[in-house]
Order: structure tokens, then sequence, then C-alpha cells
């Protein structure tokens, strides 16, 4: 049974309440500390009250599409450096990192460099250990107020990362131009790892690439220890995906060193 549209009405009531909440998935080591947890990607959830959740694939667009998505993004950060305030303040050691995928709309925001500044502030937290998800969307934006926010994330350490990298056509423009720290290798190139030889050839170069730039590379979407064992023997730095967790809700006082 096909589930019913998302009204937007229902969408704002909810987060008005306060009923939407982060789910975290881990990002591991597929380096020499494999695999070590390195940090977490933080992903919205809208849950219903029969125990089941609204797909983000359905209430997202609408989110975008009525405009919710900017507050919605700020909250998602927000969140996110309240949860690495209280990992701080846990005792956690280890420096975990967290991120948070932002809309393009955001990004086209004239002050949003400057929330993001005024949360860290705010929580103390290192700029180094928040990483924000730029989507090729958004790196194509080339008015001001994208410009600015790109470069001014750059200059107070936070992190950025390109998302679904390898399903745009000019992702590789990318790696020149943009101040990004890291991408993420789409699920689409990983899902068929090391079966498809094609599949296989590119994510390898691409690899290659973006070590020799000095940028981190995360593969996304690995359900499989073929997959990972491919992808550890062919240089990639971290792993996201089911084979190493699925995304939960924060289970105590602080993410899980």
């Amino acid at each position: 049974m096909q589930p019913k549209p998302v009204e937007t009405a229902d969408l704002t009531r909810a987060f008005e309440n306060g009923d939407l909440l982060l789910h975290y998935q881990p990002q591991v080591n597929a380096e020499r500390r494999w695999p070590e947890i390195l940090g977490y990607e933080a992903l919205s959830r809208w849950p219903l009250p029969d125990g089941s959740f609204v797909p983000p694939d359905h209430f997202i667009p609408v989110a975008e599409a009525c405009g919710l998505v900017t507050e919605l993004d700020i909250w998602v950060i927000d969140s996110v450096c309240e949860e690495l305030a209280r990992t701080k303040a846990a005792g956690v050691s280890r420096s975990i990192g967290i991120s948070a995928n932002v809309s393009t709309a955001q990004f086209g925001q004239r002050f949003f460099a400057q929330s993001v500044a005024d949360i860290l502030t705010r929580t103390q937290v290192d700029p180094a250990l928040l990483t924000l998800e730029i989507t090729e969307r958004a790196a194509l934006d080339q008015n001001e107020e994208t410009r600015e926010n790109v470069y001014a994330f750059r200059e107070m350490g936070v992190s950025l990362s390109l998302d679904d990298f390898g399903t745009g056509y000019s992702s590789l423009l990318h790696l020149k131009t943009l101040p990004i720290q890291e991408i993420k290798l789409d699920r689409s190139l990983v899902s068929d790892l090391p079966q498809r030889q094609r599949d296989a050839m590119i994510v390898s170069a691409t690899i290659g690439l973006a070590s020799a730039l000095g940028l981190r590379v995360v593969a996304e979407g690995v359900e499989l220890a073929s997959q990972a064992n491919w992808l550890r023997a062919n240089g990639c730095h971290s792993i996201q995906g089911f084979l190493y967790g699925h995304p939960a809700a924060r289970q105590s006082d602080a993410i899980a060193a």
C-alpha cells in the first residue's frame, strides 16, 4: 500500500511541535584502525504514533517546496552541535565528528554561515568536528551568497563534503574549484562492487584522484563485506552503510566513541 502524500500543514505542525528527531549512522575507518568509528551522519526522521516513520524522501521535498527546509537545516545543525557538546561533556577523549546535510536553498541564504558560527559559539563546539554536506546542485549555484557562505565555512574551520559524488556531470570541476575537504561516493557506484568492472575502475580512479588532492573519500551504501574489503584495498578512507550500522536514535547521553 502506497503511503499517503505528505501534507505541508502536517509537516509544519510536526516540526513546530518538535516531533522530528535525528538518527545517526556511523562512518568507520577503512584504513589502519579499521573499523573504528570516525564519525556519524545525522539524518532527519519523522516518527508517527504507530511507530512507523515518514520516509525522508517523502517529507524533505515537501519541506523544500514550502520553504520550511531552511528552518529544518538550522534545527539539524543546532541539534548536531548540541550532541557534540554532550559528547565533550561526557568526557569522550577521542574526537568524533558529525556531518549534516544542507539544502541548496540554505547555502543561498545570506546569513547562513553566520548562523552556524553563532551555534558553534553558543555550544562551544570545535568547528573541525562539524561537516556540512553540499549537493552538486548547490555547488553549481554561482550566486554571491552561496560563494560567500562556502568560503566563510573554510575560514571558520567547518568541513564541506561534496555529497552524491559521481551522479553529476561536472563533479571533477568541483574538486578543482570548491574548498571542500571530502567527497562521498554515491551508493549507485558502490552497489555493484567489486563485480562490475566499469564501476570498479571509476571508483578506483576517483579515490586515487581525490587522495592526490588531499581529499577524504567516504563510500556510502556499503552493505556487503565484499564491498568493504574492496574499498579498503583500493584506498577508500571511510565507509558508511548498513554493514556497519543502520541509522539509529541516540541511546545514551552522548554519541558512543
